[in-house]
């Protein structure tokens, strides 16, 4: 059956576009109106004989700007709609944005837990010990993010090797070490007293080289959400939960809550590259769907928080910062340490007037000159 001529809205919107340089069809718009992304044109009466034309108000021609915008022959509606809404604060119907959010988000977390599942399950039992089911699951989900790999994972093991004792490492002793990282990362606390794990840290996050890359943006992203769980008030929640939260977060709740991610996410990115490479959008699939994953995981995850934390001051100001402090105080002890034992020992007393000649001179027994 042929498909009627365009409508004058629709006319409308094509011209609008095409005049952008992201020209949509009218099978497109028509699309995109059974997704619900686009709502009925409204009707407009012409008056005497001239009958009746149809029209969108300015704020549909915006939305049909932006998704054309996003849109490529091939690419997942999910994905143009959470790009629009995201890059272009596109205002998205609340159903098609409540999907894409829905979709992006539950279907990894439910397969990255059933997968750490069965990690868990696989540990044997051992009737002689009390069994620490936290860092069970801490170790797990740190054993699929090293074999699942990754930009994260890829640029925290090339951190780890820039470690001078590191070097020439193995890589079955960088991914032990790796895996050591993303297993407290992922603990209810972080060990700040275990000087080894939290130097390994700090190599691993790389807090404060000069470097400018989307790597080591994505490596703080990762480790600023983690420790945010650490620094958040206990709690158990289910997918259940999560996804009754996300399906009653008002409309409006959720654009202002894509704002403060997208402000999270540009502080960080200023921070990781010195304000050398400019503003930071998520432009691409890849970044929009972890901003997704972010917003839907902080409908839930804020309740853990202070009444009024905003994912920017909790992920960035809090979580981070208090990671760079915490590496930092783990340096200083290290290095204080290490200074310690190159140290001579304190003179004791009793220890005889020779034997404090002999340390305090050489063994020529002359002393020191003093300057």
């Amino acid at each position: 059956m042929p498909r009627s001529a365009p409508t004058g809205a629709y006319r409308e919107l094509m011209d609008l576009t095409a005049a952008d340089g992201n020209p949509v069809s009218h099978a497109q718009l028509e699309r995109w109106r059974r997704e619900k992304l686009l709502p009925a044109p409204d009707r407009v009466y012409l008056g005497g004989q001239a009958g009746t034309c149809t029209s969108y108000p300015q704020e549909v021609k915006d939305l049909a700007r932006a998704l054309a915008r996003r849109h490529r022959p091939g690419r997942w509606l999910d994905d143009t709609v959470l790009l629009a809404f995201f890059c272009d604060s596109a205002r998205i119907p609340e159903v098609p944005l409540k999907l894409a959010l829905i979709r992006t988000y539950f279907p990894d977390r439910e397969r990255h837990r059933d997968a750490a599942a069965k990690i868990v399950d696989a540990v044997p039992v051992d009737p002689g010990s009390e069994r620490d089911i936290y860092y069970d699951w801490a170790e797990a989900e740190a054993i699929l993010e090293v074999k699942e790999g990754g930009m994260v994972i890829r640029k925290m093991r090339a951190n780890l090797r820039r470690r001078p004792d590191l070097a020439h490492a193995s890589r079955e002793e960088i991914d032990g070490r790796l895996l050591g990282v993303l297993t407290h990362l992922n603990s209810p606390h972080l060990p700040e007293d275990d000087l080894d794990l939290m130097r390994d840290l700090e190599a691993a996050i790389d807090l404060h080289s000069d470097e400018s890359s989307v790597a080591r943006l994505a490596v703080w992203e990762y480790a600023a959400t983690a420790h945010a769980c650490q620094m958040a008030r206990f709690g158990e929640t289910n997918t259940e939960e999560r996804f009754d939260t996300l399906r009653h977060t008002p409309l409006k709740e959720l654009h202002r809550l894509r704002d403060e991610v997208v402000a999270a996410l540009q502080e960080t990115w200023r921070r990781a590259t010195g304000g050398r490479l400019g503003t930071l959008a998520p432009d691409t699939v890849s970044m929009s769907k972890s901003a997704a994953r972010a917003l839907a995981e902080w409908t839930t995850a804020r309740k853990a928080h202070p009444e009024g934390s905003s994912y920017a001051d909790v992920h960035f100001t809090d979580s981070l910062l208090d990671l760079a402090r915490a590496t930092a105080l783990a340096w200083l002890l290290n290095h204080a340490g290490r200074e310690r034992a190159a140290m001579p020992p304190v003179d004791k007393a009793g220890e005889g007037r020779g034997a404090f000649i002999a340390r305090t001179t050489g063994a020529t027994g002359r002393r020191r000159r003093i300057r």
